[in-house]
């Protein structure tokens, strides 16, 4: 069990809605010295700036960063903890610099050393290498050593210039595609709490068909949505939605794009629940409502869509190559007259929304999928008189199918009146 103050431990039990276990953090950082070890890292830089994408900071010690609000960790390989998160306590004038230990609380950190503290925000552009000040004056005195950056598409560009600039005794590694291969694959834990949100999403979808009415505007559907999820538990999420008339595409969007209609007998609404749980896990799951009887063309690509779907599924095995997959779908497509895609066709899912291993154009990706992990994919069939979608989750085994996690029946229209 990881040292922690009982008072803390108390806290935390009851104030956190959801915490992984100290088994599962503890198991985390040792696959991660593991990999350090082979390649002589002796600390990483953890970055980290929005809770939808990117977790790094989430997944190393269970403490979120929210809507850009940034955080930065050190984690070495003796798995010392040093965290710098976005808030007040930095005394400018203190001399040597010290930290303040109050933020986050101590109640919810685990294995944390040093809790530094100090206002930096990329909406404020001098601010930007703050963090990095204080990276450097934790790493400048430790001799020469190999430091790994995890997140760097995360950290500023102010950061890591700064860092590289005067951390002098430091040889430099992008060491992400390495986290991103240990954390694609769940624990027994994680797939647990990527159950729990995944039921919580199929509940809130399943709901909606007793809550969406005519007359309602689309604002209202998203405050159901968030309202549902947030009941259940979520501490973030996307919410995208479309409606239209009877016969035409309901393709979804963004609450700026698709908030105002009012909704009218006949109508397709078209939904798609991407909240987390309070664990701060995400998966994501899609759903077409009719207001009465759908029309001819929705029927016929829900049928093609669920074709397509289908498609994918097959070839979601322990040891599939994602580029390979996504060539092949994009092939099929072809053969029954469709476009092909060009959009993100499937991701895994975690503590991110949307993490790797990804289908995408460019073939960029190299992680195989393997059993364990949480994988997901929306293929679309779109015309001007309908638009089709199917999203759920699914587990990889080691042998056979995939297992479907969702409830919902992503693949069925579901008609309301």
């Amino acid at each position: 069990m990881i040292n922690m103050a009982s008072e803390d431990r108390k806290l935390m039990k009851e104030l956190i809605t959801w915490s992984c276990s100290d088994q599962e953090l503890e198991r985390r950082w040792d696959a991660t010295v593991k990999v350090m070890e082979e390649k002589g890292v002796d600390y990483l830089v953890i970055a980290q700036r929005s809770d939808y994408l990117g977790q790094y900071v989430k997944w190393f010690t269970d403490m979120p960063t929210w809507d850009e609000y940034g955080a930065t960790v050190i984690f070495s390989k003796d798995k010392e903890i040093v965290t710098i998160y976005c808030s007040g306590g930095f005394d400018e004038e203190q001399q040597p610099w010290r930290p303040s230990n109050s933020f986050p609380e101590s109640y919810c950190c685990r294995g944390v050393a040093r809790r530094w503290a100090r206002g930096y925000f990329p909406s404020i552009n001098y601010t930007a290498a703050y963090d990095a000040e204080i990276v450097v004056h934790e790493l400048k005195d430790r001799g020469k050593i190999k430091v790994g950056i995890v997140g760097t598409a995360f950290m500023t560009v102010q950061c890591h210039e700064y860092v590289k600039a005067n951390l002098t005794n430091a040889e430099f590694v992008d060491f992400t595609d390495d986290i991103d291969a240990i954390k694609a694959i769940k624990s027994p834990e994680e797939i647990e709490m990527i159950r729990e949100v995944v039921k919580l999403q199929d509940e809130v979808l399943f709901g909606l068909r007793d809550f969406i009415k005519p007359g309602m505007r689309e604002i209202d559907i998203y405050a159901e949505m968030r309202n549902q999820s947030h009941k259940r538990g979520a501490e973030n999420g996307i919410f995208l939605l479309g409606t239209n008339s009877y016969n035409k595409a309901a393709v979804w969007y963004n609450e700026h794009f698709h908030s105002n209609r009012v909704i009218q007998k006949g109508d397709t609404i078209t939904l798609l629940n991407e909240a987390n749980c309070s664990n701060g896990m995400y998966g994501h799951v899609s759903g077409i409502y009719s207001l009465g009887d759908p029309s001819p063309a929705l029927v016929e690509n829900m049928r093609i869509c669920n074709e397509v779907d289908k498609f994918v599924r097959d070839r979601l095995v322990d040891g599939a190559d994602c580029n390979v997959i996504f060539d092949e779908f994009n092939a099929f497509l072809k053969s029954i007259g469709q476009p092909p895609e060009t959009r993100l066709l499937g991701h895994s899912q975690g503590y991110c929304l949307v993490e790797r291993p990804a289908m995408l154009p460019g073939h960029g990706e190299t992680i195989k999928l393997a059993a364990g992990m949480n994988f997901s994919y929306h293929p679309s069939i779109v015309t001007p008189q309908a638009f089709a979608v199917t999203c759920a989750n699914y587990f990889i085994k080691k042998d056979g199918p995939p297992e479907l996690v969702n409830t919902f029946p992503t693949g069925e229209i579901q008609i309301i009146g």
